[in-house]
């Protein structure tokens, strides 16, 4: 069975145009997950090269996403803006790799392991590395809405993923 990954407001950044850009991606992965799982049609799930093409397009989005989001950072001059950068390459390497073997595959499901990696993909970044620059952007702003606990949370989110992402594509 499909777990759809839905948009939770505590993990808004409280920066509506990152915030937007968040949910639109939850939104088309949820999409995808939706037209391509194993419970979908034998018609919609077994089309390999409509699978690839939508998980194509999510990478392009997310691709345009990270260059709004690295505008953003350097519009109020964020000094960890070249390790964000890092980051978004490693983010997008990562996204390229997987695509790369699921072509190889003939990926024709989007099935629950598939969804997990990518779900995963998404958040570890959005609730670690981007939480990090919001918390350093309202600081500046004279806010702090930090939760000294929550950053270690998602950092240790952030590291898991790394680490069964990278047992994934040694296989």
């Amino acid at each position: 069975m499909s777990k759809l990954l839905t948009w939770r407001d505590e993990w808004s950044l409280h920066i509506d145009v990152l915030d937007k850009d968040h949910r639109a991606l939850i939104e088309r992965l949820s999409d995808i997950c939706v037209r391509f799982c194993p419970e979908a049609s034998a018609g919609r799930s077994g089309d390999a090269m409509a699978l690839l093409d939508a998980l194509s397009q999510l990478g392009d989005e997310m691709r345009q996403h990270l260059q709004r989001e690295e505008e953003f950072m350097r519009a109020f001059d964020y000094e960890g803006v070249g390790e964000h950068q890092s980051e978004h390459a490693l983010l997008l390497a990562e996204f390229t790799a997987l695509l790369r073997e699921w072509r190889a595959e003939g990926l024709h499901v989007f099935d629950e392991s598939i969804q997990c990696i990518l779900s995963d993909w998404l958040l570890a970044h959005i609730l670690g590395a981007d939480r990090e620059f919001a918390d350093v952007y309202f600081r500046l702003c004279g806010k702090d809405v930090s939760n000294d606990q929550e950053p270690r949370a998602l950092r240790q989110l952030q590291s898991s993923y790394r680490s069964g992402l990278r047992s994934t594509l040694a296989k």
